[in-house]
C-alpha cells in the first residue's frame, strides 16, 4: 500500500514540460563548428530518458513488464545557429497515447531565448515477447504524461523507387542501444554521412525526416541508397533535398528519411 501511495504522488507531481539545460561540446559539432544533427537527437534521448525516470519509468520497470518504447518517426528542424560553448535550454513535453502513438516534442533555446531548433517524436510501446503495439500500456506502467500536444512537425518525405545504393553500413558494438539494436540517434550520422560535402558542408541543415521501419540488429550490415530530389521538387530554389534509406541483406527496408539544406 505505501509504494502505491508512493506511485501515485509521483504521478501527481510529474513536470511536464520538464527543461534541463547543456553546454554544446566541441565534440558533437562538425567541420564548420555547427552542432551535429545526431548530437541534437542524442541530448532529446537523454532527456527523455530523464523525464520518464523522473516519475519512475525506468529500465527496470520495462524489462519487467516485458515491453519498450520504440522510436516510430522523428522529425528534427534547425532554425539557428547552435555552437560550441553555446548554453542551450532544452524542453522535453510529452503527450498523452492517440491511436497508440505518443508524442514527444523537445525544443533547444539558446541564452537570447531564440527557438534555435525542435524535434518531433512519434512513438510506439511494443511488446517485448510479442512483438506487438500494445494499445494500452501494462498496468505496473502507470503512463502519467497526460497532455493534448499543440505542435507537430511535417513528417512527408517523397516516394523514391530508383535511389542508388551508396554505401554498407555495418551495425557495430559502439553504435548499438541496450536492445542490441542500431540506435536511434545513429541513423542521422548514417544519413547525413552518405550525403555530397556540397549539401552537408557548404549548405545549413535545415531539416531531417526519419521513419523507423525495423530494428537494425548488432552484427548486421545496412545496405544504404540516396538520391538528390529534382529542382522541381524542392522548397524553393536555396534549397536541396535528398532521400536516403537503408535496407538489411534480406532486403528488408529498416529507415526511410527526408533530409534538407539551405
Amino acid at each position: 500500500m505505501q509504494l502505491e501511495e508512493q506511485n501515485v504522488l509521483k504521478i501527481q507531481d510529474v513536470k511536464n514540460p520538464y527543461e534541463q539545460s547543456f553546454i554544446v561540446g566541441q565534440y558533437e559539432c562538425d567541420c564548420n563548428g555547427r552542432m551535429k544533427a545526431g548530437a541534437m537527437m542524442s541530448h532529446c534521448q537523454a532527456i527523455s530518458t530523464d523525464h520518464c525516470n523522473s516519475i519512475g519509468l525506468t529500465l527496470d520497470v520495462y524489462r519487467r513488464t516485458h515491453s519498450v518504447f520504440l522510436l516510430a518517426r522523428a522529425s528534427l528542424e534547425v532554425y539557428g545557429e547552435i555552437r560550441a560553448g553555446d548554453k542551450i535550454r532544452l524542453i522535453t513535453k510529452a503527450s498523452s497515447p492517440n491511436r497508440a502513438i505518443y508524442t514527444r516534442y523537445n525544443q533547444f533555446f539558446n541564452e537570447q531565448g531564440e527557438e534555435v531548433a525542435s524535434q518531433d517524436a512519434k512513438w510506439v510501446l511494443v511488446d517485448t515477447q510479442t512483438r506487438k503495439i500494445l494499445r494500452n500500456p501494462p498496468e505496473e506502467m502507470k503512463y502519467a504524461f497526460q497532455l493534448e500536444m499543440d505542435q507537430e512537425h511535417d513528417f512527408t518525405i517523397p516516394k523514391v523507387r530508383d535511389a542508388q545504393q551508396t554505401a554498407v553500413e555495418r551495425v557495430t558494438y559502439s553504435r548499438t542501444d541496450d536492445n542490441g539494436h542500431l540506435n536511434n540517434t545513429q541513423y542521422a550520422d548514417i544519413i547525413l554521412d552518405n550525403l555530397p560535402f556540397s549539401a552537408t558542408v557548404d549548405r545549413k541543415l535545415e531539416k531531417l525526416i526519419i521513419n523507423y521501419h525495423a530494428e537494425a540488429k548488432m552484427g548486421e550490415n545496412l545496405l544504404i541508397f540516396a538520391k538528390g530530389l529534382l529542382p522541381e521538387e524542392q522548397v524553393d530554389k536555396d534549397c536541396v533535398s535528398y532521400y536516403v534509406s537503408g535496407e538489411n541483406e534480406a532486403g528488408k527496408k529498416c529507415f526511410e528519411s527526408f533530409v534538407r539544406f539551405r
